[in-house]
């Protein structure tokens, strides 16, 4: 009797263990050891030859190299040289460097106050400026004359863009000037897109088709 009672209580006591053995144990915030090291509650990275990316939420970028123009747009200009640079104060005394003005399409205009086809092809250059300044159009006189001389002219006809004074003719040696007027016209990468000496009626709108042209490029 004693020892069936003996038996009953070891094998009570060994049920006990094993459902001990089998429940989580706490942790010290609380929570379940087992809950801690779920899979299924905490975040994995998996490493894999392919990376997938969740692109919920995310805006889509266009590809530069994917735009709308698949194939590369051809460069209009690619056969023009680089235009000299240089560095002229215009009538107040403030510099203007030309390769600071890339960007933008820039005519300059050589001329002199005793040149008779400057003086008729100035007031259509100062319409087309007026008219396409807004357009990142930008021109530049370059008086080869006194300053004094420039300044009695600009007194009694003044022009709507910068004029700059070039007495000694150091940018029209670099533009190779050799009559006036001299009218180049440059494009949004600083390079020589069109070159015109002399000047004669009607030339003002061949002038226009080509700021347009180099505008839109």
């Amino acid at each position: 009797m004693k020892f069936a009672k003996i038996t009953g209580i070891m094998i009570a006591g060994a049920v006990l263990v094993i459902l001990l053995a089998g429940c989580p144990s706490k942790t010290s915030d609380g929570g379940d050891s087992d809950t801690l090291t779920s899979p299924l509650d905490t975040p994995t990275i998996v490493i894999s030859d392919s990376v997938q990316v969740d692109t919920a939420g995310i805006n889509p970028r266009e590809d530069s190299n994917t735009s709308k123009n698949d194939t590369l747009r051809p460069d209009p200009g690619a056969g023009r040289k680089a235009s000299p640079d240089f560095t002229l104060e215009d009538m107040s005394g403030k510099s203007h460097v030309l390769s600071a003005y890339q960007g933008k399409v820039v005519l300059l205009d050589f001329w002199a106050t005793t040149c008779g086809p400057c003086k008729q092809e100035i007031p259509h250059l100062v319409a087309l400026y007026n008219k396409y300044k807004s357009q990142g159009f930008v021109a530049f006189g370059i008086g080869l004359d006194k300053k004094s001389n420039l300044e009695r002219y600009l007194g009694a006809n003044p022009i709507a863009y910068p004029v700059l004074v070039d007495e000694r003719g150091s940018a029209a040696t670099l533009y190779g000037v050799n009559a006036i007027p001299r009218t180049l016209l440059i494009d949004k990468k600083g390079r020589v897109a069109f070159d015109h000496i002399g000047y004669k009626p009607g030339m003002e709108a061949q002038i226009e088709q080509e700021i347009t042209a180099l505008l839109a490029e």
